[in-house]
């Protein structure tokens, strides 16, 4: 029953970045979603990290304007590379997980200003403004990652606690 947590998890923090949106207007910015996402797929295998990052990238181009399928794929992408990653790291590392997502938030953001650039009819001159939109996103989510990781492995392990006490009570019987 506890696993119902990762769903909630999930919609309650793209719920709270649209309102960070709204209310939060400064220069410093995050990708709660992400960085969960980057969490949850350091603790589960690669298919579990897409699939996660399959639907947290459909719900967040549902709820944000621009173009439908970059939050999907590039979740999608990122849930698996994470977890295909997740056996090679070490995963109690606060530095690899700032620099891991410092890169995968500039990849990101790369992809989406070839988007933006496409969308725009090659307007460069939105060049400048971007990069510096780019480095605060990226040092936002890095700042970010070592609390959101350690939420994430909290609920983790609460919800394998549950599972081990199911397992024990069905091979009672």
């Amino acid at each position: 029953m506890r696993r119902l947590i990762w769903p909630v998890l999930f919609l309650f923090l793209l719920m709270l970045q649209g309102a960070a949106t709204v209310f939060y207007t400064a220069w410093l910015d995050f990708d709660l979603p992400l960085l969960a996402l980057y969490g949850y797929s350091m603790l589960r295998k690669e298919g579990a990290g897409t699939l996660a990052g399959l639907c947290i990238g459909f719900f967040q181009d549902a709820l944000t304007p621009g173009v439908f399928g970059f939050h999907i794929l590039t979740r999608g992408a990122v849930g698996h590379l994470i977890g295909i990653t997740r056996e090679k790291v070490f995963k109690d590392n606060p530095t690899y997980h700032m620099f891991a997502i410092g890169v995968f938030s500039l990849l990101i953001r790369f992809a989406l200003w070839w988007v933006e650039l496409v969308r725009s009819g090659g307007l460069w001159s939105m060049f400048p403004y971007f990069l510096w939109n780019t480095i605060g996103y990226c040092i936002g989510n890095s700042l970010l990652v070592v609390p959101m990781v350690f939420v994430v492995k909290k609920i983790y392990d609460w919800v394998r606690e549950d599972q081990i006490e199911w397992y024990k009570q069905t091979s009672d019987k």
